[in-house]
């Protein structure tokens, strides 16, 4: 039978079936799917314009103490509070149908759905799985770290948590070409130096597809499309238009990561500069402090998380898992935070899991275990769950109070409608495309009652 309909008929149902049936369920499922985005409470509230301001509680009253007899009153003083603000970060999921499927389905509603089935699937999985790796990093979108220098079509990538032969460790140097797996490119950025920091940062205009990985135990290889640029051993892989590139003598604090921030920035003791930019041998960005929320911690020394590192220094050197490690990050957030208040979640990778499994079998301690609200299975460790994320940091563990932990939200999940219509047609294609998106930022209240205890040996 030959196709009588008109194609802005055909659209109205798959709008229909984007809007009505599955966009509750991609609602449902991206903020439940993994355990920040469901643990992690949303705030709209305190969102305004593009941005959420903040109150960040660092000081107590000194109107308090002991007087003599008759003596006077303790001064009235107050909280101590500093303004933070926290910019919201754009995130999309793009679509696209082709003229020729979307006539194809245009006897049955039932039709849409399966048409579009796979693409919808796909999209949402790919989302949830980026936003995920987002909640464990610093904003800036790093994929993996180089290993070798040069240019060609073959590179090695770091893997180990220590010991990588060129490039230095730090934060990216344990993800091997794990995100390469599911991603299949990138784009390289080069770091340019003078003295002892980083000047710029270049992000390359090109996608350097990935086309085979072949891993080890300290490093992976991939082999790659030749990029323009020639990679340094310790710059970095980021994904495609997620980082722009930034040069101190002209950028401003923040410019340069498009991502929403991730555990790795939030709890630190350092500005985000200082964890991103570096060679091996440099570190931070000369000239351009990048501080989480616009609070720097040179100026505001209350503003950073506990970190326990080897004496040696963070990535200098690796050590056991002792229960007795844990027992004092865990003690001193408490302090920080308050009893019954913090730490309320421990998470880590599988690898640092196994580890605590280890000890406790040693001792033949039982370990008991808990179900989370949102079905979540976790180890029981004083009382608050222990439980891993797949996109963990191997080496570390972070120690939580999720309380002072909120995604500020502009926008939930939502199809791009502003015209009233969810599909459109590509200029010059037989083709139509709907975009995902979400407006939202992670941020932090209180970031000393965070904390983290890290630089832990592990077997992959």
């Amino acid at each position: 039978m030959a196709y009588s309909g008109s194609t802005a008929a055909i659209l109205s149902n798959y709008d229909e079936v984007l809007k009505i049936y599955y966009l509750p369920a991609i609602q449902e499922q991206l903020n439940s799917a993994t355990i920040l985005a469901d643990l992690v409470d949303v705030n709209e509230k305190d969102v305004s314009g593009k941005e959420a301001t903040i109150e960040c509680h660092y000081g107590r009253s000194k109107g308090i103490g002991a007087r003599a007899d008759g003596g006077a009153m303790p001064e009235a003083d107050y909280q101590k509070f500093k303004k933070a603000t926290v910019p919201m970060k754009y995130n999309y999921g793009r679509i696209t149908v082709s003229g020729p499927t979307i006539a194809a389905t245009r006897d049955e509603k039932g039709a849409y759905a399966r048409a579009l089935d796979a693409e919808i699937t796909g999209i949402v999985s790919d989302v949830q799985k980026d936003l995920n790796r987002q909640l464990w990093g610093a904003g800036y979108g790093i994929l993996a770290r180089w290993r070798t220098t040069g240019s060609g079509t073959s590179y090695t990538v770091q893997k180990a948590y220590t010991g990588n032969t060129a490039g230095g460790n730090g934060f990216g140097s344990t993800f091997g070409a794990k995100y390469f797996e599911e991603i299949f490119g990138g784009t390289p950025v080069v770091l340019t130096t003078s003295g002892s920091t980083v000047t710029v940062a270049t992000v390359d205009a090109s996608d350097v597809a990935v086309s085979a990985i072949v891993e080890s135990a300290t490093y992976d290889t991939i082999t790659v499309t030749d990029p323009s640029v020639s990679e340094a051993a310790g710059t970095y892989y980021v994904r495609l238009g997620s980082a722009l590139t930034v040069t101190a003598a002209s950028s401003t604090a923040g410019a340069g990561r498009l991502e929403m921030m991730g555990l790795r920035g939030i709890i630190t003791d350092q500005d985000i500069d200082e964890i991103v930019f570096y060679d091996g041998t440099d570190q931070g960005m000369s000239g351009l402090n990048d501080p989480l929320q616009g609070l720097a911690i040179a100026t505001y020394p209350w503003w950073k998380s506990s970190v326990f590192s080897h004496a040696s220094g963070r990535y200098a050197a690796q050590r056991a898992l002792t229960l007795d490690l844990m027992q004092r990050v865990f003690d001193k957030v408490e302090d920080k935070a308050g009893k019954d208040y913090g730490p309320n979640l421990i998470l880590t990778s599988k690898p640092i899991r196994r580890e605590y499994l280890k000890i406790m079998q040693a001792d033949r301690r039982n370990v008991n275990t808990m179900t989370l609200d949102g079905g979540w299975k976790a180890l029981d460790y004083n009382g608050i769950p222990l439980t891993t994320d797949k996109d963990a940091i191997d080496g570390e563990m972070y120690f939580l109070s999720t309380q002072d932990l909120q995604i500020y939200r502009m926008s939930d999940y939502n199809w791009m409608n502003k015209d009233g219509s969810v599909l459109h047609m590509l200029t010059g294609y037989d083709a139509y495309e709907a975009v995902l998106f979400r407006y939202a930022e992670m941020g932090c209240t209180r970031r000393n009652s965070q904390g983290v205890l890290t630089d832990l040996a592990y077997t992959l």
